[in-house]
């Protein structure tokens, strides 16, 4: 009986040796399969010569270029590697907010967007949507009259930019307070709605062409509707809280 245990106890040691080693050599196989393939077949994408970087710290890129609705039009995001912009002390960059009050839940991504760049793809005509790169574009959305439909016409396009140190601490980051902008469907009449809020919770065209903002601002929350034909606030308003409606 104990010589019966004895060989049972190595039969299952030697099963369990040979499976890992099956599984150590498939997972080693894999790894050199990755390492080759990948290898190869990667390309690092060029750096482009679109905007200035004479510290050689952005390595400017563009984007994926999205077709607006029916239109024409094309917009392409300059992105870089850099995700900050270092506040300019000299410069002029508007009235300075305080900062949020610290709820992370409301904190920005990180984004590398520091520009926009529109194309005509019938008359070839481009123009960028700012003369620098000193801002950080946090969301770009065309306005679609169409729900949930993307080839649909477009009434303007939406965008969520930080543009002020609003914090203080010299650079414009994810930390910074944001400006809400609207423009048309070609990048042109850029408006800026609103500026130093903490976040937008949602915008829709309504049936009345009209755009519905939902947004929070030193922790009240607001909604507005705004005119597209001339990107004007018709109506904003707090919303009460409860038991004082």
């Amino acid at each position: 009986m104990k010589s019966e245990t004895f060989f049972k106890w190595v039969w299952n040691l030697n099963g369990l040796i040979l499976l890992l080693g099956i599984v150590i050599g498939t997972l080693l196989i894999s790894y050199q399969l990755a390492q080759t393939i990948f290898s190869d077949n990667y390309i690092e994408p060029p750096t482009l010569n679109l905007a200035d970087d004479k510290n050689e710290e952005e390595k400017w890129r563009l984007g994926y270029p999205q077709r607006i609705g029916k239109t024409d039009f094309y917009f392409i995001e300059l992105e870089s590697e850099k995700l900050t912009i270092e506040a300019e002390t000299e410069r002029e960059f508007g009235q300075v907010t305080e900062n949020f009050n610290g709820s992370s839940y409301y904190k920005y991504n990180a984004t590398r967007s520091k520009n926009v760049m529109f194309i005509n793809g019938k008359t070839n005509h481009s123009n960028w949507l700012f003369s620098t790169t000193d801002q950080l574009i946090l969301d770009i959305q065309p306005l679609y009259l169409s729900e949930f439909d993307s080839q649909s016409s477009a009434a303007g396009i939406a965008y969520d930019v930080i543009k002020n140190d609003t914090n203080n601490d010299g650079l414009l980051n994810s930390d910074d307070k944001s400006t809400f902008a609207l423009s048309k469907t070609d990048g042109s009449d850029y408006n800026e709605i609103i500026t130093g809020y903490d976040s937008v919770l949602e915008y829709d065209v309504n049936e009345d062409g009209n755009l519905f903002v939902l947004f929070i601002d030193n922790s009240d929350v607001f909604s507005m509707l705004v005119d597209l034909t001339t990107f004007k606030i018709t109506n904003k308003k707090q919303l009460p809280k409860v038991g004082k409606i």
